[in-house]
């Protein structure tokens, strides 16, 4: 199985970023907060292996080329694959039961 090197945009950072924030200041606490941190990072470097097995989405409810996805619990991690390089690029992350649609047409 191939494996990619994963990148993220400082968009896809930030995102991460506010979900955490808004998880240990808005929601949950620390403890929470810092697993899903965890969960993030274990899920992200698991993309390395498994980003070429995920669909890609419709380019019509994306407004993007090549984007996929993968879920992480209540959230999705939207990616797009550069197979020149072997590299999976992040684009985004939000919750799953927002307008994600809307989201990475925004983007």
């Amino acid at each position: 199985m191939k494996k990619y090197i994963v990148e993220m945009s400082e968009t896809a950072e930030r995102d991460l970023e506010n979900i955490i924030s808004y998880l240990r200041y808005d929601l949950a606490g620390d403890i929470i907060a810092d697993k899903y941190k965890l969960l993030f990072k274990q899920e992200l470097k698991k993309l390395a292996d498994v980003a070429g097995s995920m669909p890609v989405l419709e380019e019509k409810l994306t407004g993007h080329k090549n984007i996929r996805k993968i879920n992480v619990r209540n959230y999705i991690i939207f990616y797009i694959i550069d197979e020149n390089v072997d590299k999976v690029f992040v684009v985004r992350i939000g919750h799953a039961f927002m307008d994600w649609e809307k989201y990475l047409k925004d983007e």
